[in-house]
């Protein structure tokens, strides 16, 4: 239980919430803790929604197929504390139209689906907190699937890169990416040669300079351009 308090301390889930409110989230929830090996499916597009997850350590995407097989990366969980399956439990739909699959070796918090039962009389409040902050969360899943769509809608491969790496931007002219080279590839929708050919080519024509996942913006008003 303390391993369970711990990640939750750390968690979006609880946040603003002393110790002993969690602890009495946990004591009145069901809850289940299960390792999932590399490779691993969580849930399946088409299984019924019946639980929240939230990663206590390990890596999980989630994804859907194209028509034609192809892999959609739609997001990466690889925080601790990081939770996911919750909007489908919220609006009560009937199957997923994504899938889950655990990149490396993970453990997996799992919440009944009683999470979200608000009958009057029913509900902790503890569990009052934690529903608030799922909604806050909504909110914020909102705003950067906004943000990928502008990404998505930009243009053409080197416009949605530069849309992408100018989003990232914070105060200074040095990006940390906070994925991997593949995993972009995946949220860009397109295929890693590709995308590996088009940050050489900004590379060599002076616009930014690569290592690893550090980018370093060069010509920042040329970049803009592309916007």
């Amino acid at each position: 239980m303390d391993r369970i308090v711990s990640t939750l301390k750390s968690s979006v889930l609880c946040k603003n919430m002393s110790d002993e409110q969690i602890e009495n989230f946990v004591k009145t929830s069901i809850i289940s803790k299960r390792f999932y090996k590399k490779g691993s499916i969580v849930f399946h597009e088409n299984d019924k929604p019946t639980k929240l997850y939230l990663l206590m350590e390990g890596k999980v995407s989630i994804c859907k197929d194209t028509m034609s097989g192809r892999k959609i990366l739609i997001t990466e969980i690889t925080r601790s504390g990081d939770i996911f399956g919750e909007v489908y439990l919220y609006m009560q739909v009937d199957k997923y139209n994504l899938y889950s699959v655990v990149q490396e070796n993970s453990q997996i918090l799992e919440f009944t689906s009683d999470l979200f039962d608000m009958k009057e009389g029913r509900l902790e409040p503890s569990h009052v907190i934690v529903f608030q902050n799922i909604l806050t969360l909504f909110a914020q899943k909102a705003y950067f699937m906004n943000m990928k769509l502008q990404v998505l809608s930009s243009g053409n491969l080197r416009q949605c890169l530069v849309r992408f790496l100018l989003n990232q931007q914070k105060n200074s002219n040095i990006i940390q990416l906070f994925m991997t080279r593949e995993a972009l590839a995946d949220y860009l929708n397109v295929a890693r040669q590709s995308l590996s050919r088009e940050l050489s080519a900004l590379q060599e024509e002076g616009l930014i300079s690569v290592s690893g996942k550090k980018i370093t913006i060069l010509q920042q008003e040329q970049l803009e351009e592309y916007l």
